[in-house]
């Protein structure tokens, strides 16, 4: 619970400090140049997924990173209401493509019939944790979108998760591309747990207990040292 409180109230503070102006769109950061990824962001302060994952008010951040050298990319991305641009260091050996590659049409509509219809009637359980009827579509605290010549996949992430630092619980949409062929999938939720993560902003047992340790030894080490060192000095100086 204090979780999702902690996620909403942030996604709220994110919000506000954006402008309230329409939807951002990733076509508003195309320039001519081949691509090698885009990546997007958004948040929901109603549970809502967003209707359109690449032209939606709610997307917080977009990143385009275009090709430029062999160790570079050239990288368009939006934060705080404006486009600007800058050099990302190259990771990997990304295939360039177009986004006219891609027929986003169809994966709009793979994904819209998703949330109006998979996400809706979804059911189920997993570890301990039940998923009721209509779970799905009115849960979603944060999503992404990730683009490559070959692949989409979009994460929605629920409220019940986000920030705590000891689990997830996702649901993504992914499509594939071979030529001018795309196939569409949505998966399962996926719920996972992790025990020996603590919570953000929390200490561990361990670092407790070393911290504790390295008080004891350096506590009275330092003091010592401090009343010994002018005795020595001075048995130097003589």
């Amino acid at each position: 619970m204090r979780a999702r409180f902690s996620i909403f109230i942030f996604a709220f503070v994110l919000l506000l400090s954006a402008p309230l102006a329409q939807g951002v769109s990733v076509w508003d950061g195309l320039i001519d140049r081949p691509i090698y990824y885009i990546n997007i962001e958004g948040y929901s302060l109603t549970g809502v997924p967003p209707w359109n994952p690449f032209n939606d008010s709610s997307i917080t951040w977009i990143n385009i990173g275009y090709e430029y050298n062999e160790t570079h990319t050239l990288n368009r991305y939006h934060e705080g209401g404006k486009w600007k641009e800058g050099f990302f260091r190259k990771s990997g050996n990304p295939k360039p493509f177009r986004l006219s590659d891609w027929n986003l049409s169809k994966v709009l509509r793979e994904y819209q019939w998703g949330i109006q219809n998979y996400l809706p009637n979804l059911t189920g359980k997993s570890s301990g944790v039940t998923w009721n009827r209509g779970y799905w579509n009115s849960s979603i605290g944060r999503w992404d979108a990730v683009i490559t010549a070959n692949h989409i996949k979009i994460t929605l992430n629920t409220f019940a998760c986000e920030g705590s630092g000891e689990c997830d619980e996702y649901i993504t949409l992914e499509c594939w591309r071979s030529e001018a062929n795309v196939t569409c999938k949505w998966g399962k939720p996926v719920f996972k747990m992790y025990p020996g993560r603590p919570p953000i902003g929390k200490e561990t047992t361990e670092s407790k207990s070393t911290a504790k340790e390295e008080n004891k030894i350096c506590g009275p080490g330092v003091l010592i040292g401090l009343v010994l060192a002018p005795m020595l000095i001075k048995r130097v100086n003589r």
